[in-house]
């Protein structure tokens, strides 16, 4: 009589496969199946590599219908992040290093765990809905048309499938219109401050330097004379910080017999009188600088863009000066232009530095 007892013997094992057959669906059925009973044989779940658990795995996740598992690993991986980045850089003040290295581990647990643990999470959800489809089933064949009714299909997989295409295009898209609108604001943030190098930034002070190059000189022929025609045209040199400049205009306008510069100087008819007048002048120029019309253009903190729109103004044969300024945020350059004899003179310039792309801010004595 054994041979009726082998069928009754198999009866539960073929039972058991056709249930995880009909819950695992069409995809990788035997490779699952394999592993399942390898479980049912030990007793437990034991730790085993999934390659698309860890690789893919909310994909994964999704694909199995494993919802709770999924809303935990977001949660996880999210909340950690968050940790990092946010109360790690405000409170721990990582260096860089140690935070990339810090996420790096993250990403390797966030593969490494569900990687190792996917079949064990998939074996036990599989025997829930076996067991609840058994309990809802008066036969094991209806259990089984339940489990395949719920059970993933290669439909749901072409449909995810499909679904990372288009998040990975629209990424991609995103990134390119990004990267292509960029370059147009900085390129007009670098417009602005730079055209000209700040090698020609010595030649500003030239106009009240009576040593210094000529070329600077013969520059700024058509503002020399309104400059030095108001008298307080000395006034422009004490303002930068530079101090080369200082002692070369103290120590030039004593010597009165200047004929280098005085083409403007020749202008007023008293001849002797001026002399000691710009000497006076020179000596305070603090209080020449309220006597005549200024523009301020801006204040800088980064000194190379201040010497960048200084070295755009004297190209464009406008008297512009640099000027230390100390402000609680640090140090700011202050870019000047002037003095002016009057305000029309001073709107005039203004005008032009404004068609230039910089700020213009006509200021009266």
């Amino acid at each position: 009589m054994p041979a009726p007892s082998q069928p009754a013997a198999i009866a539960p094992e073929s039972a058991t496969t056709a249930l995880y057959r009909a819950a695992l669906g069409p995809v990788n059925t035997a490779h699952y199946l394999a592993i399942f009973a390898r479980f049912d044989d030990a007793g437990r779940a034991s730790p085993m590599w999934n390659a698309p658990a860890g690789l893919l795995t909310l994909n994964w996740m999704v694909f199995r219908q494993l919802w709770g598992a999924a809303l935990v690993y977001v949660a996880c991986a999210e909340g950690l992040a968050l940790l990092v980045l946010g109360l790690g850089r405000r409170f721990l003040q990582w260096p860089q290093a140690v935070e990339w290295g810090v996420l790096g581990a993250l990403l390797l647990l966030s593969i490494a765990i569900p990687g190792a643990y996917g079949n064990a999470l998939l074996h036990a959800d599989t025997r829930r809905r076996m067991t609840r489809a058994v309990r809802a089933a008066s036969t094991v064949r209806e259990a089984c048309a339940a489990l395949e009714r719920q059970a993933s299909s290669k439909r749901r997989l072409w449909g995810l499938a499909a679904i990372n295409v288009l998040l990975a295009a629209g990424a991609v898209g995103g990134y390119l219109a990004l990267t292509q609108r960029g370059p147009a604001p900085a390129a007009e943030v670098a417009v602005t401050p730079v055209q000209v190098s700040p090698a020609t930034v010595p030649a500003e002070p030239a106009p009240a330097a009576q040593t210094a190059t000529v070329t600077a000189t013969v520059e700024l022929p058509p503002l020399a004379e309104p400059l030095l025609a108001p008298e307080p045209a000395p006034a422009v040199v004490p303002p930068p910080v530079p101090s080369a400049p200082e002692p070369t205009v103290v120590a030039t306008p004593p010597a009165p017999p200047p004929p280098a510069e005085p083409a403007a100087v020749a202008a007023p008819s008293p001849i002797p009188r001026p002399a000691p007048a710009r000497a006076a002048a020179a000596r305070e120029p603090a209080d020449a600088v309220p006597q005549a019309h200024g523009i301020n253009v801006g204040l800088f903190a980064d000194p190379a863009n201040a010497e960048r729109a200084h070295a755009r103004l004297i190209e464009a044969g406008l008297p512009a000066i640099l000027q230390k300024v100390d402000s609680p945020r640090g140090e700011r350059t202050r870019v000047r232009v002037g003095p002016f004899a009057s305000r029309a003179q001073a709107e005039e310039a203004a005008a032009r530095i404004r068609a230039m792309g910089l700020d213009a801010v006509v200021f009266a004595p």
